[in-house]
Formats: structure tokens, C-alpha cells, sequence
């Protein structure tokens, strides 16, 4: 259900066109980042360089992050974040299980063809990245595949899958996403993206479904 719309203040509407111009300044040091870390690698790219590739002033770009390493963990945690389902459990009441695993695997699919430069950089680069930073993005896949799982888990209880191992299975779903941004060099030229995904289908989902599962499957219309 839509939340209410509540009144907003003055100061906050006139702050609103500030905090958009921020979130663009911030995501062209991003995007200008992600490029040159991929092109050259993490320890060869430096400060400088992502503020001349952006068009901004050195000073703007520690404006928004401390260090190189800050830049880099949130150019990985931009993409994380937009594969983290906002509320599995929503999903699930509003799609059914399976419609929900299915949600989540075409999501999988659709971000890494999004975002191909940021997953490749994301298995490059993660080593790289402090301690501390490596554990936070061990914490976010985590949360991934606790929302994968959930869906999975939901579709056994349901009748619709037969009963696998959850978590290896949780994390195909992330991988055989993830393949498509790894691969798409040799993919690219012969597939699309929702080519991809209807192969994902046939390899994830449909041979674990039980005969309930498969008559739901039909009935979900999924093309």
C-alpha cells in the first residue's frame, strides 16, 4: 500500500534541490571512479585522476569520501544495494513464493546487465579493500542471500520445490547472476540479457519444481 504523503516544511523543499545536486555530484565521482578502476585497477588510479575524470575539484571528491579506499567501497556498495530485496516477506505475500523467486532471479539478471562494469570491478577489487570495508561487504551479500533463501525456503514449505540445500542453492541464484556481467564478452554477441534469464529459469528453477510448483509456474505467465 502507498504510504501518505505528509506535508513537507519549506526548509525542507528548498533543501531538496541541494540534496539531489549532492547525490549527482556524488555518483559522477562514482561512475568516473568505476571506470578508471576497472581500466587501469585500484592501486594504478588515484585521486587526481578520478577528480579530472569527473570534472570536479580534488577537494570535492574528499568532500564526499575520506580516502581512495571509501571510494571504492562505495562504488561496490552502490550496485550491492540495489540487489537487496526491500522486504522479502512482502514480495512473497504479493507474488506468491515462487513469483517472488522468480522476481528475485530476473532482478539478479537485469542489474548485473545494468551494471556490468561495477560486478567485474567488484570481483577484482574486493581484495583491496581494508579490513574493515571487506567485512561490511561480506555483511551486505550476506543479506542477499538471506532474501534468497527466504524465497526458497517459502517455496518448499509451500509444496511448490522439492527440498534442496538452501544455502548452496541461494547462492547460484547470485552467481549465475553475477556470470552474466563475468562473461558477457563471450555472451554478449549471442544473447541477451532476458535470453540469459530464460536459460536461468530452465537451470534454477523449473527442474526443482514439484507438480503444484509447475502448474503454478503456468499459471505465473512468465514469458
Amino acid at each position: 500500500m502507498p504510504r501518505k504523503a505528509t506535508p513537507r516544511s519549506t526548509t525542507a523543499a528548498a533543501a531538496t534541490p541541494k540534496a539531489t545536486r549532492q547525490q549527482q555530484r556524488r555518483a559522477q565521482i562514482v561512475n568516473a571512479a568505476v571506470r578508471l578502476f576497472s581500466e587501469r585497477g585500484y592501486y594504478q588510479t588515484t585521486i587526481d585522476d578520478v577528480a579530472q575524470a569527473a570534472e570536479v575539484s580534488k577537494g570535492l571528491v574528499y568532500r564526499y569520501f575520506t580516502n581512495k579506499d571509501d571510494l571504492l567501497f562505495y562504488c561496490l556498495r552502490y550496485v550491492l544495494d540495489k540487489y537487496e530485496p526491500e522486504d522479502v516477506q512482502q514480495l512473497i505475500a504479493k507474488c506468491g513464493p515462487l513469483g517472488a523467486l522468480n522476481e528475485i532471479l530476473s532482478t539478479h539478471c537485469t542489474l548485473a546487465q545494468e551494471h556490468i562494469r561495477e560486478v567485474v570491478l567488484a570481483y577484482k577489487s574486493t581484495s583491496d579493500l581494508s579490513a574493515k570495508h571487506r567485512r561490511e561487504i561480506k555483511i551486505l551479500e550476506s543479506r542477499i542471500v538471506r532474501a534468497i533463501r527466504q524465497a526458497l525456503e517459502a517455496c518448499v514449505h509451500g509444496g511448490l520445490m522439492h527440498a534442496v540445500n538452501l544455502d548452496i542453492m541461494a547462492y547460484q541464484y547470485v552467481m549465475y547472476g553475477h556470470t552474466w556481467a563475468l562473461k558477457h564478452w563471450t555472451y554478449g554477441d549471442r544473447y541477451t540479457h532476458l535470453d540469459y534469464l530464460t536459460e536461468g529459469r530452465k537451470l534454477l528453477i523449473l527442474p526443482h519444481l514439484t507438480k503444484a510448483g509447475l502448474a503454478e509456474f503456468k499459471r505465473l505467465k512468465v514469458e
